[in-house]
């Protein structure tokens, strides 16, 4: 595969203006393998069907994350009364590579650029994305993948099941339709994909793919009877079955708005926000996985105290705490 030029791209007033928990900055390429992990965003929303807005998620998301720092950044770290966890996010070796170089315009182009930045990282350390619209994960998990000597499995949290095969109006690549493209993937495939939080409408025919396909549902409802931790630990086992890694990937809207409103296509129902940061609490112990994104913040969609965003970067630092520390 050619390695995208990133040299002839003009720099976006929306992105690289901050790093995630204070983190240094390094380019992909000058990443040391001893790095525990490197945060990278993608400022694009250039597929979403609703409400745009979360190219600017990866810049809010590292603004958030300093709350965080605050508290376990320093030497001594601080005790996590929620994980009953000391942590010290200064004994982890994080990086922040700053944001893909998109092209607004061109899914095409971004799609590359994205496969390529993810590659780039996934072959040196663990990966964190931060969207973007969350046709994003399909390049990063294609990259993640390209890494991976053999299957990739996928957890997949999200109100929607993102597995449309095409669509008159968006086509075939869209925020809709990430998981069909990760399906036809030779490294990916529903047979290896857990699914958590699935509510509101689905397009007739969805249910077939769980009967022929294998794919693995815990619908919202299954949630609401069985708890979080049941469906956690049984996504983390289909998943992680005849697999070599698991990829897995967070759709802010999973959450029900009441908690996170700052999101394009919200529905009623979700996680609560415990449920939800728990399920990452959970999902960081599984030594499975090898990387991880979080999409679909919108800030321009957020309530005044940033509640959405907040709650994101709370969620990716809790898998970092029970991953890395």
């Amino acid at each position: 595969m050619t390695q995208p030029n990133y040299d002839d791209l003009s720099e976006l007033a929306f992105a690289n203006t901050g790093t995630f928990l204070k983190s240094p900055s390094t380019e992909p390429s000058a990443l040391a393998t001893d790095i525990d992990v490197a945060i990278y965003g993608v400022p694009f929303d250039g597929t979403v069907s609703r409400r745009p807005g979360t190219r600017y998620g990866p810049n809010k998301l590292r603004q958030m994350s300093a709350w965080y720092d605050h508290f376990a950044g320093g030497s001594n770290g601080a005790y996590n009364v929620d994980t009953a966890q000391h942590v010290a996010h200064s004994k982890v070796d994080i990086r922040d590579c700053g944001d893909v170089p998109i092209v607004p315009n061109s899914v095409e182009r971004t799609r590359e650029q994205v496969r390529g930045y993810a590659k780039t990282i996934a072959e040196r350390t663990f990966p964190i994305m931060l969207g973007g619209d969350h046709y994003l994960t399909y390049p990063a998990f294609d990259g993640f993948a390209k890494t991976v000597d053999g299957d990739v499995g996928v957890i997949h949290l999200d109100a929607h099941s993102d597995t449309v095969e095409g669509d008159e109006t968006y086509g075939d690549h869209w925020h809709g339709s990430p998981m069909a493209r990760i399906n036809d993937l030779d490294s990916g495939g529903y047979t290896n994909h857990a699914m958590i939080g699935i509510r509101g409408y689905e397009r007739t025919g969805f249910e077939d793919l769980i009967e022929s396909d294998g794919l693995f549902v815990k619908y919202a409802r299954d949630i609401r009877r069985d708890g979080i931790d049941t469906a956690i630990e049984t996504a983390i086992k289909h998943a992680s079955a005849n697999t070599e890694a698991v990829y897995l990937t967070v759709d802010i809207d999973a959450v029900d708005p009441a908690y996170a409103p700052g999101t394009g296509t919200p529905e009623p129902g979700g996680l609560t926000s415990a449920q939800f940061l728990r399920s990452m609490d959970l999902l960081g112990n599984c030594d499975a996985v090898g990387a991880m994104d979080l999409v679909e913040v919108s800030p321009p969609l957020d309530d005044d105290s940033d509640t959405t965003a907040m709650l994101g970067a709370s969620a990716v630092t809790r898998f970092f705490e029970s991953k890395f520390c």
